[in-house]
């Protein structure tokens, strides 16, 4: 490809500009190198390639006519904004908050599936603990499992498990209630015996959880420390409601917003823009939006005006909001 880039520069005397169609997340390699071997880079939206490969009354599919198509979409377009270079304080932001985002998945599921499997084997320890999955509870969980180690361990055992685990200091009044509880739910346990294979799945999804817990903490780490150095993050964050978390989100989704023109732009590439229907004397009066965008900021930007609705504390929102709905 760089060879025949070459060959074209030297027949016409200028620098080709390569325009592509994005797929997935394979356009990003290529497009990283053409920029930084000094090429400009266009990328065509999926819908807009699509539509210019349907102008032809033939159906044909190859990649030699779907490079013809761009390119003559290319030739018809009056102006294309060029691909920009992306900062690379953004794009470190946009892969942690999507590994964050997928780690959280998985933290869910597994919390799920540890639920499951605690109403099999210890139904009654849900209500020891408001948070089922605080390093506390966990670990004390991890210790019922055992019939002998329950026998075995008495009221200083269990206080020890809590003080170690805890890491605000507690009260002792708080600990004795809590190891209270725990006695009360050994008693109040209905499952006699435990079979082999339901309690080593158990110990497993533990470990998952406190691994994931420990991913989770060290991307929130990461992300605060990269949000300090963004100033549309900072910028985001003056926005009342928004916080940290989705501030980095939409700045990390929006990416260089320079290569927007206009606002409009912006609320299309979230997929926020209405849809539009009418023919003949018909015009739509309920139009849904087109979700033609990157479903990931049209979510942050969505939570970020729930925050700011709750509590009333975006005002101009809510006055906005107030009105939309009258």
């Amino acid at each position: 490809m760089f060879q025949t880039l070459m060959e074209l520069e030297v027949k016409t005397n200028r620098k080709p500009v390569v325009i592509l169609e994005p797929t997935g997340h394979y356009h990003r390699v290529l497009v990283n190198y053409l920029q930084s071997v000094g090429y400009e880079t266009i990328l065509v939206n999926p819908l807009q390639a699509q539509r210019a490969r349907r102008t032809n009354l033939r159906k044909v599919k190859t990649d030699a006519s779907d490079a013809w198509h761009l390119g003559d979409l290319y030739y018809q377009e009056e102006s294309w904004l060029v691909h920009p270079s992306p900062k690379e304080s953004l794009m470190d932001l946009q892969f942690i908050t999507r590994q964050h985002e997928f780690i959280t998945s998985l933290y869910l599921q597994a919390k799920l599936n540890t639920r499951t499997l605690v109403d099999q084997v210890f139904p009654s320890y849900e209500g020891v603990f408001k948070d089922l999955f605080s390093k506390t509870s966990l670990n004390l969980l991890e210790m019922c499992l055992s019939p002998k180690g329950i026998e075995e361990r008495d009221h200083n055992t269990w206080a020890a498990v809590v003080r170690e685990s805890t890491k605000a200091a507690r009260s002792e009044d708080w600990m004795n209630r809590k190891i209270e509880h725990l006695n009360v739910a050994i008693k109040d346990n209905p499952v006699m015996h435990v079979p082999y294979g339901l309690e080593m799945a158990l110990r497993s999804m533990l470990t998952v959880i406190r691994d994931l817990q420990n991913q989770l903490a060290e991307l929130e780490k990461i992300i605060l420390e990269l949000s300090e150095t963004i100033a549309e993050v900072q910028l985001l964050e003056s926005i009342p409601g928004v916080g940290t978390k989705l501030a980095t989100s939409i700045a990390a989704e929006i990416g260089d917003a320079s290569q927007f023109r206009h606002p409009k732009q912006l609320v299309a590439y979230a997929g926020l823009d209405p849809s539009v229907f009418s023919s003949g004397k018909f015009v739509a009066t309920q139009n849904r939006i087109t979700k033609r965008g990157s479903k990931r900021l049209r979510r942050a930007v969505y939570l970020a005006v729930t925050c700011g609705l709750r509590g009333d504390l975006n005002l101009r929102i809510r006055e906005y909001y107030d009105k939309k709905k009258k």
